[in-house]
């Protein structure tokens, strides 16, 4: 994985955790009634798993692919060696 994507996937991390956070302390200071209050947080902790489930399966498809991306190149370096090894 090059620096740039790596930078990329850190900022987007910190976005999200951010997001989250700042929803958080968003909700705890918004005056509301205890049933109206809790019914608030349990629809926001339901939107902010969606969000993270949505994540989650984001980074399993991208590292699925760097997977993938690095069995091939390990498959070209070791065909490349045995071509070198046969030659001499």
């Amino acid at each position: 994985m090059s620096k740039d994507s790596e930078k990329i996937n850190g900022f987007i991390t910190g976005l999200l955790i951010g997001g989250v956070v700042g929803s958080a302390l968003a909700m705890l200071y918004t005056p509301f009634s205890g049933k109206k209050f809790r019914k608030k947080i349990s629809s926001k902790a339901d939107d902010i798993m969606d969000d993270v489930n949505d994540y989650i399966d984001a980074g399993k498809e991208k590292a699925e692919e760097v997977i993938k991306e690095s069995k091939k190149k390990a498959e070209s370096i070791i065909d490349d060696a045995k071509k070198k090894i046969a030659t001499n």
